[in-house]
């Protein structure tokens, strides 16, 4: 009974010197969480596509239209300008709503807040 306990202990020992031993030569850095921007839409699936935001060629989506609402806030569209919104996006593909999105982003025009959610929804 004494070996076990002996052979417990001095096992332990060597675990505890091997963890040492290793967190001395790969010191764990401390996990940093990132906040994202405040003016972060939510849309992270379509923020995270840095690459498609640094082309500066903007394309259109037969929506030229919509370059009337540049700078308009997301929250101050009327229900007439969230239709239109609205008529665009259920006749683009389910491939081209991120990218016009991305669009839409680089001509500085902002999605009105009850359509974002169902455009996330449609990106494949």
């Amino acid at each position: 009974m004494i070996y076990i306990l002996w052979g417990l202990t001095g096992l332990l020992i060597i675990v505890a010197l091997f963890t040492f031993i290793n967190r001395r030569k790969h010191p764990e850095e401390p996990d940093t969480t990132v906040a994202p921007p405040a003016d972060c839409c939510g849309a992270h699936a379509v923020c995270e596509k840095g690459l498609k935001k640094a082309n500066p060629r903007i394309d259109y989506f037969e929506d030229e239209e919509l370059d009337a609402y540049r700078q308009i806030p997301a929250d101050a569209y009327t229900d007439a300008q969230i239709e239109e919104f609205r008529d665009i996006l259920y006749t683009l593909r389910p491939e081209e709503v991120e990218e016009w999105l991305i669009s839409l982003e680089k001509r500085e025009i902002n999605l009105p807040l009850i359509l974002r959610q169902e455009a996330i929804e449609l990106i494949p």
